[in-house]
């Protein structure tokens, strides 16, 4: 027997004094109602409702047990709604791992106005660059730059990987009068002091591409660093070119410290590997509300 239900059934009759009533608000037979509640009454060995031709009450021992367990129903459905509330709320904490110069200078920004929305919610984050596996449970959702195919997980663009080499107005300027000309050739790019990006891979390469033709630049570095802003600093303090994603350097061409380098060819890194930036989650996860609201919060605020 489904006790809560024939208890649920028992203090509803007990309350209407009408099996019909009873059988309406559940939506069954009354002949249901009924057999439920002759059940408790066999198990408890007691007559709960007394019944006639015209009229349904509660027995002496009947009002006696309503009173006993109503409380204790109305207890069970203030514990339901509670988790109803708790399992659709967006709160707890929500564990985000994501490269560190995006997560830096694109992501925080976004995520502090999506905190403001859900107050509760508190944002645990790691900054990596590490390759991550989601299926271990300890993140619930990671920003990765060239995505690395994962089994069961989702994987969907956030940026687009479109580099823009960069120098300050003074350097700029200095190049094109040691060249004569303003737009530079893939020699002039190679003859200028570079400022250069190490990450725990490597060095990011150069390269030239004139379209369908790519060749690697043989470049002259001044300064090679694993710190994106020590590179950025630099490249504003005129010690070189830089090259940098556009999300990134966006803001410093907007404020007229950093301006983009004419060349004659396209200058990138990694032709043959994607560095787009990826927002990665398990779909299990993403029927989690906090997950969900997250993923599409960062979808529309963050999609080029």
């Amino acid at each position: 027997m489904d006790k809560i239900r024939a208890l649920r059934y028992f203090k509803r009759v007990a309350e209407v004094n009408s099996f019909s009533r009873v059988a309406e608000e559940f939506d069954v037979p009354p002949s249901s109602i009924s057999r439920r509640i002759k059940d408790l009454e066999a198990e408890l060995g007691v007559e709960l409702i007394k019944r006639t031709t015209r009229h349904v009450s509660t027995t002496e021992l009947g009002s006696i047990y309503y009173d006993a367990i109503a409380p204790a129903l109305q207890k069970i459905d203030e514990a339901d709604e509670l988790i109803s509330q708790k399992r659709d709320a967006v709160e707890g904490k929500l564990r985000i791992s994501t490269t560190v110069n995006y997560g830096e200078k694109v992501l925080m920004p976004i995520l502090q106005k999506f905190r403001q929305l859900h107050p509760s919610l508190v944002l645990d984050i790691d900054f990596s660059e590490e390759r991550i596996s989601l299926s271990q449970g300890s993140t619930d959702i990671a920003i990765r730059a060239g995505y690395m195919p994962e089994e069961r997980v989702i994987a969907k663009p956030l940026s687009s990987a479109l580099f823009c080499l960069v120098a300050s107005p003074q350097t700029l300027a200095q190049l094109q009068s040691q060249a004569g000309k303003s737009l530079l050739t893939f020699d002039d790019i190679k003859a200028s002091p570079a400022l250069q990006y190490r990450s725990s891979h490597g060095v990011f390469s150069w390269w030239a591409i004139d379209e369908e033709e790519r060749e690697r630049i043989d470049t002259t570095p001044v300064l090679v660093c694993n710190s994106g802003e020590t590179l950025l600093q630099a490249a504003i303090n005129h010690e070189g070119i830089a090259l940098f994603p556009s999300w990134w350097i966006k803001p410093y061409l907007v404020s007229g410290e950093l301006v983009e380098v004419p060349t004659e060819c396209q200058i990138t890194s990694s032709p043959t590997v994607s560095l787009d930036i990826y927002i990665i989650y398990q779909q299990a996860k993403y029927q989690i509300p906090k997950v969900k609201a997250c993923v599409d919060f960062l979808l529309v605020n963050l999609t080029e």
